[in-house]
């Protein structure tokens, strides 16, 4: 078995067994539902701040019991939106409820006029779930990169009185490579 396929399978049963011990049978979504805006801060592997980004995020139900979640980020410069350099990046996803198990997958807005195709994960595609604990709401992306070495991504959003708090951790090889932390307050 050549290393690249060795990296892979070690890679994907990394990733069968985070979604076998996904077993959340916590509160309901329906507390995470709204709009929230914040800020947050973005720590290199060292832990250094490295950048400040506002946030935008709406979580909302979607069809099937499952949810979708919809964030706008926008990397400041010296602090400031109003200046060359200025990054803002749209992102959303929505998630299914899995039958018979208590975790959610990504899945597809319902749209007639395009295709869906196959998900090829060895290809680089990433594999998304999410779930629901006492901890907060959490989704998971898992990619393969073409060195065999895999790419998980964490994203932890905890209720809070005034809105969510958000951890982000972006891991490669099991070494952490960058930490993001914010706050938000909900602004329905």
């Amino acid at each position: 078995m050549n290393a690249l396929a060795r990296h892979g399978s070690i890679a994907l049963a990394c990733l069968v067994g985070l979604l076998s011990a996904a077993n959340a049978t916590a509160a309901s979504l329906d507390a995470f539902f709204g709009s929230y805006v914040g800020v947050a801060e973005v720590q290199n592997a060292s832990g250094e701040v490295v950048e400040q980004r506002d946030m935008d995020i709406v979580i909302s139900p979607s069809h099937r019991r499952g949810f979708k979640i919809r964030w706008v980020n926008v990397t400041l410069v010296d602090g400031r939106r109003d200046l060359p350099g200025v990054e803002r990046r749209i992102s959303e996803v929505v998630f299914e409820p899995r039958d018979g198990t208590d975790f959610f997958t990504e899945g597809h807005e319902i749209d007639p006029f395009t295709s869906r195709e196959e998900l090829a994960p060895m290809a680089g595609d990433p594999v998304r779930w999410a779930k629901l604990d006492d901890d907060g709401l959490h989704v998971f992306s898992f990619v393969v990169l073409p060195d065999g070495a895999y790419e998980l991504h964490t994203y932890t959003r905890r209720l809070t009185d005034v809105g969510l708090d958000l951890l982000f951790e972006r891991v490669v090889d099991g070494v952490v490579q960058r930490r993001i932390e914010g706050r938000t307050v909900r602004a329905d």
